[in-house]
């Protein structure tokens, strides 16, 4: 439901930081990493790092985001 979004909302990170929630939650490391990409590049990176190490969501990355 939200990939029609993205486009629509391209200033708002919450869209691509679910999408990576999902895709990680679904095993996509690699996609869950392009949509976490998207969401610092909008929101900034510390503040998406503090979010995303909180997120149980993206546990399976926590190693990995936290050398953002």
């Amino acid at each position: 439901m939200l990939l029609p979004v993205v486009e629509k909302f391209p200033g708002v990170s919450t869209i691509p930081y679910n999408l990576a929630c999902y895709a990680c939650r679904l095993g996509d490391l690699d996609g869950a990493r392009s949509w976490l990409t998207e969401a610092v590049r909008i929101r900034g990176k510390a503040d998406i790092k503090r979010t995303a190490l909180e997120d149980p969501d993206l546990q399976p990355m926590w190693e990995e985001i936290k050398k953002l």
